[in-house]
């Protein structure tokens, strides 16, 4: 299977959520280790100064997080459980409802997918801190933040 049709199952699994969904968050670019998000605001997701809310800035990142924690593992998520742990998030700039599309990027490097993956066929528990950046339309930084995910074996 192609990254790009494994990109599009995950972003069909996260599209149940009613979040994804009210957010408009689309899946940009998927591949092992790096998974990109991108939401255009509407009216309902911009603060009193037409900015894009901070929710919507913090959801749009622990989006791509957590689909950057499945990105190299979709083939064992069977023997998985993943969750956010926690994450923090660092407003660079204002982001301009009318900056958009926003992208959200997280990337980890070959080696921890590597690490993860072995990991997880050994079935250790793993905590990965998984970083993201948020541009504007014109690529303009508008947020840092990071995630943690938990990674565990499912209960047999």
């Amino acid at each position: 299977m192609t990254d790009a049709a494994l990109g599009e199952l995950v972003m069909a699994g996260f599209k149940k959520l009613g979040f994804i969904r009210f957010a408009g968050i689309e899946g940009s670019e998927y591949r092992p280790g790096r998974n990109v998000v991108t939401m255009t605001p509407t009216p309902e997701h911009l603060n009193h100064n037409g900015d894009l809310h901070a929710a919507m800035l913090f959801g749009l990142a622990e989006t791509a997080a957590m689909g950057a924690s499945v990105s190299g593992i979709v083939d064992l998520m069977a023997e998985t459980f993943i969750v956010a742990r926690d994450g923090r998030i660092e407003y660079l700039a204002r982001a301009k409802g009318s900056a958009g599309p926003f992208a959200a990027t997280s990337e980890l490097t070959a080696a921890q997918v590597d690490r993860m993956r072995a990991d997880i066929q050994a079935r250790i528990p793993i905590e990965m801190a998984l970083p993201v950046e948020i541009t504007d339309g014109a690529g303009n930084p508008v947020a840092r933040a990071e995630f943690t995910a938990v990674v565990r074996p499912r209960r047999q």
